[in-house]
């Protein structure tokens, strides 16, 4: 690597870094604005208790949190904890990106840890998966294949994202004529598809046996364990958490799984 590019990747991993709590605290606003339509472009942001309007020091990602205690500087109300996870969870995803990938990858990951983050917070609170933010990604996942493995990379996507979709849809096919009901939503099918796209379908496996293992394992952690066969448990956070744990795992879109 020459310097000037060794450079270049320096400066790019200190501005993803330092943006990342950023961005974290945008997808927040956004994932709690989902599906309302609210311009968060020319809203101003407001104690949702006390409506003051808030200024800079109220608003500087995990600073503010922390500086105020965690409650508003006016009314003292507890300020919303999703604000915090997201900015937290955003730096932990740009600070996988750079520890793992090089160049544009690590711009392309960050992105990617974004979305799916922004996934996770709109589905564990209104039990939906915004369809707009699934295409997206089955959408980008064959093109940064392309662009790391050519022909048979795309193809590779293609066919991680039909099997990822293909995979969820026979056990909700399977689970509503056996059980005469909905038992799992497709928009987890779609998500899946999504990290089919990103990662091929070898990675599939490991991302159901995760996502499944955490879903688990956070259930009995929090004494969740009066489960009934109606208890109704967002699938979506642990998906999107898996797909990128599995994703810094592998290295690469499919590391070396590409079908030839």
């Amino acid at each position: 690597m020459n310097l000037s590019l060794a450079q270049g990747n320096d400066w790019l991993s200190l501005f993803l870094i330092l943006v990342g709590p950023f961005i974290g605290s945008f997808i927040s606003a956004s994932a709690l604005a989902w599906p309302s339509g609210i311009n968060l472009r020319i809203s101003r942001s407001r104690c949702t208790h006390c409506e003051r309007e808030l200024g800079l020091v109220d608003l500087i990602p995990l600073i503010s949190f922390f500086a105020l205690k965690g409650r508003c500087r006016t009314c003292k109300t507890p300020i919303e904890r999703q604000h915090i996870i997201a900015e937290l969870a955003s730096t932990l995803i740009a600070l996988g990106a750079v520890f793992m990938f090089d160049g544009w990858m690590m711009l392309a990951s960050t992105l990617f840890g974004a979305v799916l983050l922004f996934i996770a917070l709109v589905d564990f609170r209104t039990r939906l998966i915004p369809d707009g933010s699934s295409f997206l990604l089955i959408a980008t996942g064959p093109a940064v294949f392309y662009l790391v493995h050519g022909k048979s990379g795309l193809a590779t996507a293609i066919a991680g994202a039909v099997f990822g979709y293909g995979i969820f849809w026979l056990v909700a096919f399977a689970y509503r004529h056996i059980r005469g009901r909905e038992g799992l939503g497709m928009g987890d099918a779609k998500l899946l598809a999504a990290g089919g796209a990103w990662m091929g379908p070898f990675a599939l496996p490991w991302i159901i046996l995760m996502a499944s293992s955490g879903a688990l394992a956070l259930l009995l952690l929090t004494g969740k364990s009066n489960l009934s066969r109606d208890t109704e448990i967002p699938f979506g956070p642990a998906l999107a958490i898996a797909i990128y744990i599995i994703w810094l795992w592998f290295g690469s879109p499919g590391a070396s799984l590409v079908l030839l």
